[in-house]
């Protein structure tokens, strides 16, 4: 089923996609995702990325509401979707299933001033591996960070906020 929101529905052929998100001839793929409560948010629907699942969260911007099916492909933007959602715009971001909204970040923002939230690659959720995405629309920045990461970026920006409070 082709789909004007799901360009991998018409080029199934992943290596020549996936050309430019390769970091030394590496493609990371998520295969196991889960939100806060430990539900799992892979989409188990029809709808694939090269034959992969894709992660499934439930975005709401003011009046306007979609399931949104993100590829599973770190680094691709690529996302299936049937509302036309502002550019630019945050978003709330929630497991599509429970209804429970994803656990916000608070360490880390945007350049745009967006917001980051978890999305669990591992059953230990907040001690294990995330991926971070952000609720501004069509900002396909996010970042994928192990539990040491984490721990440095939170210790980074605390150092950052006490020497900005000394030259205050």
């Amino acid at each position: 089923m082709a789909s004007k929101n799901n360009p991998f529905s018409e080029r199934p052929d992943t290596m020549s996609r996936f050309s430019g998100l390769k970091d030394g001839n590496q493609v990371i793929i998520v295969t196991q995702a889960y939100g806060p409560d430990g539900e799992s948010l892979m989409d188990d629907g029809e709808h694939r990325f090269s034959g992969e699942p894709g992660i499934k969260l439930k975005v709401v911007q003011g009046d306007l509401e979609d399931e949104v099916i993100l590829s599973p492909f770190f680094g691709d933007p690529s996302k299936i979707h049937t509302v036309d959602f502002v550019e630019g715009v945050r978003c709330e971001l929630f497991c599509a299933s429970t209804g429970e909204p994803l656990d916000e970040i608070p360490e880390l923002r945007t350049e745009e001033g967006g917001h980051y939230y978890a999305v669990y690659l591992t059953p230990k959720l907040d001690d294990g591996e995330l991926v971070a995405v952000n609720d501004i629309w069509g900002n396909p920045r996010s970042r994928l960070l192990s539990e040491g990461e984490m721990l440095s970026v939170i210790a980074e920006l605390e150092l950052a906020q006490s020497e900005a409070e000394e030259d205050e």
